[in-house]
């Protein structure tokens, strides 16, 4: 039980992962030892302290209004006004789903809080999710979808039997497809917890489960800011269009990270070797092209199962591509940009390489 805080060894947190797995015990176990990995190459020892970027808390469609009725916290996401293709424009996909995890995290400490107070284990919430303005277009632009599946898959992962009940609301009937493309990612305990509405059916099912008083009125229950807001925007973000003088590719490069320029031929590719001397030490990577796609991956070099990330193609001249993974041994890794499918045009790329070694220092 090393791997593990004590607190995530409760016999409650425990049951969670024993439901979700239909209490077959192997697969649990490996379920939350995959789980564990994840949490520490992501540092969420400390995601309550990371501070996102501006753009993510002015912008993202999300708010925690409260207690349910079960002493759950109750989460409104009003996604249709969300602009997905504007956060992904302004922040890295890795930023937007540390941002999504963080508020999970702070879900989950609430809940410890009441727990305590009312002497029981309370540990899932109560989300509702309202479509209205949804955008089929936008929904189905491959970075938003890439996103919201990935999301899902954390989710899925990492927080089992968090969800208590979730409400879809002012559904279109355009959405039925779009549930479709996402629905073979979720499990079917999860699918089972998913209620979908139109523009009626939902308002009392949301008074049984929330307190009128912690519903906002605009969702059908009582409660408005002090300046008469019926969203209670003070607690609930509504989203909205970001502006573009967020976006990143209208933004200065940092000057303290060691951009380099190269042009990946057509038909070609280019291998960056970068030698990790530190087990567990992270390897992150910033990257753009001008103008068209390009393909990336990342391998070990004298590995058994060398590919840590396999190759994929990344519309990097749409939005900057950022990410890292853990390095679990010392070694030759190849970051690789790909442009053998291309037998048309060479790629003009700008990347930042960078090793951080477990103890803090950092490499370029």
């Amino acid at each position: 039980s090393g791997c593990a805080s004590e607190e995530s060894l409760q016999d409650h947190f425990l049951l969670q992962w024993l439901t979700a797995r239909c209490f077959n015990v192997d697969k649990a176990e490996a379920m939350f030892r995959k789980s564990q990995q994840w949490r520490a190459e992501l540092d969420m020892d400390h995601i309550l302290e990371w501070k996102a970027p501006e753009v993510l808390v002015k912008y993202s469609p999300l708010g925690y209004i409260g207690l349910d009725q079960y002493g759950g916290s109750a989460v409104i996401v009003p996604h249709g006004r969300g602009d997905t293709r504007g956060l992904l424009s302004s922040a890295s996909k890795m930023d937007n789903i540390r941002y999504t995890v963080q508020s999970l995290e702070r879900s989950k400490v609430l809940m410890a809080e009441e727990s305590k107070r009312r002497g029981v284990a309370i540990c899932q919430q109560t989300c509702v999710f309202d479509l209205e303005g949804f955008s089929f277009r936008e929904f189905t632009w491959k970075p938003a979808l890439e996103f919201v599946i990935d999301v899902m898959q954390v989710y899925e992962a990492n927080y089992p039997e968090l969800l208590r009940v979730a409400y879809v609301i002012n559904a279109p009937k355009i959405f039925t497809m779009a549930y479709a493309m996402i629905k073979p990612f979720l499990h079917e305990v999860t699918i089972n917890k998913i209620q979908i509405y139109g523009r009626s059916g939902w308002q009392q099912l949301l008074l049984q489960d929330i307190d009128a008083a912690v519903l906002p009125k605009h969702w059908g229950g009582d409660r408005v800011d002090d300046d008469g807001n019926e969203f209670c925007e003070s607690v609930v973000c509504m989203g909205g269009e970001v502006p573009q003088s967020y976006y990143r590719k209208n933004r200065t490069k940092d000057p303290n990270k060691d951009y380099k320029t190269v042009t990946v031929g057509k038909g070609s590719s280019e291998t960056i070797k970068i030698k990790v001397v530190e087990p567990k030490s992270i390897l992150r990577w910033e990257f753009e092209t001008d103008d068209y796609d390009i393909g990336f991956s990342v391998e070990l070099e004298g590995s058994e199962q060398p590919t840590l990330l396999p190759l994929r193609r990344v519309n990097s001249h749409q939005d900057p591509e950022e990410g890292q993974v853990e390095c679990s041994s010392p070694g030759i890794y190849d970051v690789t940009f790909d442009n053998s499918f291309s037998y048309m045009r060479s790629k003009k790329l700008h990347y930042c390489i960078q090793v951080s070694e477990p103890h803090g220092d950092l490499e370029q």
